[in-house]
């Protein structure tokens, strides 16, 4: 779910955020108290997307005290910084109104902040990803020490709980990311997905932004950079596995019960090859719209062979049995390391590939209802 850059730019709190322009403005003030700070200077920067650009700045006193305001658009995500240390720095999101900033130099990240109720959704948020961040810590500490021990099978543990907590920690954002009232905070949280894994989930979050966030030019700004990227992932994916036209790689695998199955047993039919993992949150989700295709078309010479990157083998059953998944499966239950996922040039998931009944690959990559639409133009 998440990258190296994000966690680096989340602890120092400097972090993309949004900007937009529009000739009336409303206003904002912010009156700060730090306690044993040093007089310096103090700055107010909007973060826009890829820019930061600065509002305000003044020299604080020697108790501490600064005061910053600002024109406001619309809501959005702001920044104060201090020329003492640039590491220090408290994370805002405005809207007009005054706000009060209270704090100790020493712990200036536990500001007490009233008068912005996003922002303190926003703090509560990154609360949250701060804990979590510290118990992802504590499991690389705890699996770079059964590495080096070569404690293999304790450390398919460790690596399976950490799958998990990944998955939660996902969830935890994309309900974050839905449900809050603030677009900036919306946003915010978004962004510390990894694209390429929820890709599925970015799509129906931009899909939902002009009902929940109407005539916003922060959200419109948003989506036009989320389609350009997405165009990027995109377009290398095609390059991996096998091109459309041509002959699927054979696959050869275990069934849940030990069962070698080949995917050349099926010729004869189209199959759907569908790789997918029961930790996979956007697999999770995509799999209510294969299982009502699978229903639909299954008696028109149409199956599924399901193709597991999981690594722990009652996490997939269960998962199977959860999302009613009633066709083949199989898997080697090596996660990434699947044979399968290799000769298909699998690097995200979901992924599928749709195969005639010669084997060849005439689609790839279907969801939703571009799946049932592909399946309803070939199975008349």
């Amino acid at each position: 779910m998440y990258n190296k850059s994000f966690w680096i730019l989340l602890l120092t709190v400097l972090v993309a955020g949004f900007t937009a322009c529009e000739s009336k403005k409303t206003s904002f003030a912010i009156e700060g108290q730090i306690e044993n700070m040093p007089e310096q200077m103090v700055y107010l920067s909007e973060l826009g997307i890829d820019t930061i650009i600065q509002v305000d700045s003044m020299q604080s006193d020697k108790s501490g005290k600064f005061e910053l305001s600002g024109n406001i658009p619309e809501p959005g995500l702001y920044r104060i910084s201090f020329s003492a240390d640039p590491n220090k720095q408290i994370l805002l999101s405005l809207d007009k109104g005054d706000v009060k900033i209270n704090a100790d130099w020493a712990r200036v990240e536990e500001s007490k902040i009233t008068g912005s109720t996003p922002t303190a959704s926003l703090n509560k948020f990154l609360f949250t990803l701060r804990s979590h961040v510290r118990d992802f810590n504590t499991m690389a500490l705890v699996m770079d020490s059964l590495k080096a021990q070569g404690k293999d099978s304790l450390m398919t543990v460790a690596e399976n709980d950490l799958r998990e907590m990944n998955y939660q920690l996902t969830q935890y954002v994309e309900q974050y990311a839905d449900t809050t009232t603030s677009l900036p905070n919306a946003l915010f949280a978004v962004q510390s997905l990894n694209p390429q894994s929820e890709l599925d989930f970015l799509k129906q979050f931009t899909n939902n932004l002009p009902k929940r966030f109407p005539d916003a030019k922060l959200a419109k700004a948003f989506t036009a950079k989320i389609n350009a990227m997405m165009g990027a992932i995109n377009q290398p994916a095609q390059e991996g596995g096998p091109a459309i036209g041509t002959s699927a790689p054979e696959i050869t695998l275990p069934t849940p019960d030990g069962k070698e199955v080949s995917l050349s047993s099926f010729k004869g039919k189209y199959v759907l090859v569908d790789f997918w993992a029961s930790w996979c949150g956007p697999c999770r989700r995509e799999n209510p719209n294969v299982v009502a295709a699978f229903n639909k078309f299954k008696g028109k010479n149409f199956t599924i062979l399901g193709v597991s990157l999981d690594s722990d083998k009652d996490k997939w059953l269960q998962a199977i049995a959860k999302d009613g998944l009633t066709w083949q499966h199989i898997s080697d239950l090596q996660g990434w390391e699947s044979i399968a996922a290799r000769n298909y040039g699998v690097n995200s998931i979901p992924a599928n590939f749709l195969l005639d009944p010669d084997g060849k690959v005439i689609a790839r990559d279907l969801r939703g209802e571009d799946l049932e639409a592909q399946l309803a133009a070939l199975l008349k």
